[in-house]
C-alpha cells in the first residue's frame, strides 16, 4: 500500500524537478543573450556618439550637425542599460533561492540604480542639439562659453566613475551568489571576483587624476572583467546552469 501511494508523489516530484530545470535553463539563456546585447550596444554607443562628440573641438556644433547620430548613441545607451537591468530581473527567481537578501540587493543595484545612471547619460546626449540651437542664437557654439557648455554636458568622466563603482557593487553581489550556488563553474565566478578589484582600481585612479579615463591603463585593468562577462554569457547560453546545483538550490528538491 505504501509503495503504491508514494509512486504518484515521486512522479510529481520528478515533474516539478524537470520544470525547475527547464525554467533555470531558460533564465540562463535569456540572461546570456541580454549580457551580449548590452555589451554590444555599449560599445556601439561609444563608437557612434561618445568618442566623436567628446573629441570634437566644438561638441555642440557636432551634435547639431549630427543630431541623428547623437540620438542613435543615446538610444544605444538606453538599450545597454535596459538589457543589463533585465539580467538581474531574469535571474532573480534563481538567485533568491540562494540568498534572498543578496539577490534583492543585486536586483536593486543593477536593475534600478545603475539603470538610472544610464538614463541620465542618455538624456545628456539628447539635450546637446537643443543646447546647440540656443547657443547659436546667441554667442554661438564655437564661443568659449559654448565650448565649455558642450564639454560640460558630454564630459561623463565623473558619471563613468560612479557608474563603474555601482556596477562593481552589483557584480560583487552577483558573483558571491554564483559562487555559493555553484550554478556555473567556480573558475568563472572566481575570475569575476578577481576582476572586480582591478576594475575598481582603474576608475579610482582615473577619478583622482592618476591616469586618464580612456587611458590604456584603465582599459587593461578593466579587460579581465570584461572578458569574463562574455565568457559567462556564452557559458549560460551554451551550457545553462548546472543541473545538480539547480536541484540543490531549489526549495522544491
Amino acid at each position: 500500500m505504501s509503495s503504491t501511494t508514494s509512486y504518484p508523489s515521486r512522479v510529481q516530484g520528478d515533474s516539478r524537478s524537470g520544470n525547475s530545470v527547464r525554467e533555470h535553463r531558460a533564465a540562463a539563456t535569456t540572461a546570456g543573450i541580454l549580457y551580449i546585447i548590452g555589451t554590444v550596444a555599449g560599445i556601439l554607443s561609444k563608437v557612434v556618439a561618445t568618442f566623436p562628440v567628446r573629441n570634437a573641438d566644438d561638441p555642440l556644433a557636432y551634435a547639431a550637425n549630427h543630431s541623428g547620430t547623437v540620438a542613435t548613441g543615446a538610444l544605444l545607451v538606453l538599450v545597454m542599460g535596459l538589457s543589463l537591468a533585465m539580467v538581474a530581473v531574469v535571474l532573480f527567481p534563481v538567485l533568491r533561492q540562494v540568498d534572498e537578501v543578496l539577490a534583492t540587493g543585486y536586483l536593486i543595484i543593477r536593475g534600478a540604480v545603475e539603470t538610472t545612471t544610464y538614463v541620465i547619460i542618455a538624456i545628456a546626449f539628447l539635450i546637446l542639439a537643443p543646447l546647440a540651437e540656443t547657443m547659436a542664437a546667441g554667442r554661438g557654439t564655437a564661443s568659449p562659453a559654448g565650448v565649455r557648455i558642450g564639454t560640460l554636458v558630454i564630459d561623463s568622466d565623473g558619471a563613468s566613475v560612479i557608474l563603474s563603482l555601482v556596477f562593481c557593487l552589483g557584480a560583487a553581489l552577483f558573483y558571491v551568489l554564483l559562487f555559493r550556488s555553484r550554478i556555473v563553474p567556480r573558475w568563472i565566478t572566481v575570475w569575476g571576483l578577481v576582476g572586480i578589484p582591478l576594475y575598481v582600481a582603474a576608475y579610482l585612479l582615473a577619478m583622482y587624476g592618476v591616469v586618464g579615463i580612456n587611458s590604456s591603463e584603465v582599459n587593461l585593468l578593466c579587460l579581465p572583467l570584461a572578458v569574463q562577462e562574455m565568457v559567462l554569457a556564452v557559458w549560460m547560453i551554451a551550457r545553462g546552469f548546472r543541473p545538480a546545483a539547480v536541484s540543490e538550490a531549489s526549495p522544491m528538491s
